[in-house]
């Protein structure tokens, strides 16, 4: 039996959009063995209304990539845990995708590199900065071609400062959340945005935290039209304080806050006022996706 699990992730970071991503503690777990049907369980609360059908997303990329390969159709019996809420801009459908990859890879011997897998995730996605660090951990910033279906990510330092997640209590599907995006920025603005993603960077290199957030918080990309479907954005960003930053998870719903130390006591207490959501202390997972046989010896 293998088993196998999966880190949520969040993306964007304010102005790395599609790019720079984030895995954290909070995990997708899968237990899987062949057998003669099809069969999938849920476990647990988040996971509770998804049926065992054809439509099951583990299923389908399962048979997608058995496909891509030109393999023979195999069966799988899988039991399944999430703490990972879905639709919330934390990575559950790239969770998926990784762990069906995951299961292929391991079932038919393909010793892919995380660098392949990450190229065959990006390439379904249209961009690594889920599936990347959820791959990897830590932070990584990535870049995909779909033109060359070239992939390249590189780690960056993650952030030694508290981080906290503020999960509204309503979805919000990725498609919704794009449709909203304008088709063309201005050449004036592309240039601004793409300084702001720069310095962002070198702020996480640099530990400067506060230069950091300053750049988080300067997103031209995605975040100012994004915001009216996120009532939880502006509550959130009135109640924290000043060394405390706030910015979307990936397309939302979902907030990350990165808060001072000295001030995160201060900042939890007043998030955890907010109606209608769940507020979380969360740190950044740096194994990323781990997966093993019952026994214990590792797969990769």
């Amino acid at each position: 039996m293998l088993y196998i699990k999966v880190p949520a992730s969040t993306s964007n970071l304010g102005p790395g959009f599609d790019s720079i991503g984030m895995a954290v503690n909070i995990y997708l777990e899968l237990e899987v063995e062949e057998s003669e049907n099809w069969e999938i369980q849920h476990l647990g609360d988040v996971l509770s209304e998804l049926d065992d059908n054809d439509d099951h997303y583990i299923r389908k990329m399962c048979r997608l990539f058995m496909q891509q390969f030109n393999l023979e159709e195999k069966k799988f019996k899988v039991i399944m845990y999430s703490d990972i809420p879905l639709a919330r801009g934390l990575g559950s459908s790239g969770s998926a995708l990784i762990a069906s990859l995951e299961i292929i890879n391991h079932f038919y011997q393909l010793n892919l590199t995380r660098e392949e897998r990450i190229r065959i995730l990006s390439r379904i996605e249209g961009h690594p900065d889920n599936v990347a660090p959820s791959i990897k951990g830590g932070i990584v910033a990535g870049y995909y071609n779909n033109v060359t279906d070239e992939t390249v990510t590189l780690d960056v330092p993650v952030i030694k400062w508290p981080i906290m997640v503020v999960i509204p209590n309503y979805e919000l599907k990725t498609e919704a959340s794009r449709n909203v995006l304008p088709n063309h920025i201005s050449f004036e603005d592309a240039v601004r945005a793409g300084a702001i993603g720069n310095m962002l960077i070198a702020a996480l290199y640099s530990e400067d935290y506060r230069t950091m957030g300053k750049m988080m918080t300067s997103d031209l990309y995605h975040e100012q039209y994004r915001a009216h479907l996120v009532p939880h954005y502006q509550m959130v960003k009135d109640v924290i304080t000043e060394d405390c930053f706030a910015f979307l998870s990936g397309a939302g719903p979902s907030i990350f806050i990165v808060s001072h130390p000295k001030q995160y006591d201060e900042n939890r207490f007043n998030l955890l006022k907010l109606p209608d959501c769940d507020v979380k202390s969360i740190e950044p997972d740096q194994e990323g996706v781990i997966t093993y046989e019952k026994e214990g010896r590792m797969v990769n």
